[in-house]
């Protein structure tokens, strides 16, 4: 079985429930001028890619969050797509159609210094409509190369994130060969048994001026660490965190943000010896521990996190949220849009999950479909648990955004 359902959720597993329920203390501070945003499902919802239907081999499945991007003749990527990357190919976003044609295929390198192992290409910027940027998420599965000795494959799950380049619009993904392709990361190597589990970048890219944005999230470690300050404290706090940077197309320039400023360096450990490797791990930010996308909401000039919790009550009853920032830095309390009780209520008898929301707008004129207006659609992914992990489907349903009074 896959290890990948989503880096967070999986994340989740390993802190306690008191920890979820009660959030750092700088979580309770948000910027008191945010303005909130609330959201309503509208309409019924659309099946985009049903595997039982569209899928062109058995791990051909919509394991990440939806993204889309025009290339240079104008037609609409939209990607949700495993380690073997296929894409769904249109003239809009309501009339793609899913692709057998091969994007990007997982190289499966045996060597963790290489960061190249099960990579999902999930983060995607067009900068001319031929060069395309892609953020991939680098899973090393341990237990897959003779790596482990555990019985729980956590201990052996190493994340990274990687650069990829797509030189002809999107049709075709590169890879680029150690430490070029390495962008965000833990200062720690691999240890057998023990992670660390790492970084992952499971949102999209925005652009604000120069910078290019995106949210990391990441896992605690060492192993049954806590929070608190003492001997069992954690290296890496769990949580999410905006990293930036002005140039897309050099991984060593991005940097992530340390409290005060994006002054965070990842490094790569297996480059050399890390003195003072605290320095190069970023802050968390509050509430994005779960977040898996984030939009410029045009209608109020906001940045608009899109956050799916299905394991505990951290924001609320389980379910769909959004939290709205002004700078990336300070998140309004995540606002319920659908509990997942309620989305189990409307599905037709079955065992069923969800992973992997996002917000697209047919509409944005944006070429990344970054901006998002007053309806966009929402999509999300159901599992058959009673046929996992392959049986799935890539829903996409209205979703009206207001402004809270």
């Amino acid at each position: 079985m896959m290890k990948r359902l989503f880096p967070i959720l999986c994340g989740l597993i390993l802190i306690s429930i008191s920890t979820a329920q009660n959030p750092r203390k700088g979580d309770q501070q948000p910027s008191s001028e945010t303005r909130t945003v609330k959201g309503v499902l509208e309409g019924s919802r659309t099946a985009v890619f049903d595997t039982a239907k569209d899928s062109c081999e058995l791990i051909d499945i919509p394991d990440a969050m939806a993204r889309a991007f025009r290339d240079y003749k104008g037609t609409v990527h939209l990607v949700a797509s495993h380690y073997k990357m296929r894409q769904s190919l249109g003239p809009t976003l309501d009339n793609v159609k899913h692709s057998c044609d091969v994007a990007y295929n997982s190289v499966h390198d045996p060597n963790p210094a290489d960061y190249n192992d099960s990579t999902w290409l999930d983060s995607f910027y067009s900068l001319d409509g031929k060069k395309i940027v892609a953020l991939g998420h680098m899973e090393y599965h341990g237990w897959e190369h003779g790596m482990c000795h555990s019985q729980d494959d956590n201990a052996c799950w190493y994340n990274a994130d990687t650069l990829h380049l797509s030189d002809d619009g999107g049709y075709h993904f590169k890879s680029f060969k150690a430490p070029s392709n390495y962008f965000v990361g833990l200062p720690f190597k691999y240890e057998i048994d023990r992670g660390p589990e790492g970084y992952s970048v499971d949102t999209n890219i925005v652009k604000v001026g120069k910078w290019y944005y995106a949210m990391a999230t990441d896992w605690p470690w060492p192993p049954n660490c806590t929070a608190e300050e003492g001997p069992s404290h954690c290296l890496v706090p769990f949580g999410g965190s905006p990293i930036r940077t002005s140039n897309l197309l050099d991984a060593s320039s991005w940097r992530g943000w340390n409290g005060k400023d994006f002054s965070v360096r990842f490094v790569d450990p297996y480059l050399g010896p890390v003195k003072h490797p605290e320095a190069h791990v970023y802050t968390p930010v509050p509430y994005m521990y779960y977040v898996n996308a984030i939009n410029i909401y045009e209608p109020a000039h906001l940045f608009v996190a899109t956050l799916w919790d299905p394991f505990n009550t951290a924001y609320g009853p389980e379910g769909l949220y959004l939290s709205t920032s002004n700078d990336l830095i300070n998140w309004s309390l995540p606002t319920l849009v659908v509990t997942q009780a309620q989305l189990l209520a409307k599905e037709p008898k079955g065992n069923w999950s969800y992973l992997y929301f996002s917000l697209l707008d047919p509409k944005s004129k944006d070429p990344n479909f970054s901006t998002i207006g007053d309806h966009p659609y929402i999509y999300y992914v159901r599992m058959d648990n009673n046929h996992p992990p392959y049986t799935r489907v890539l829903f996409r349903q209205g979703i009206k955004l207001a402004l809270n009074p």
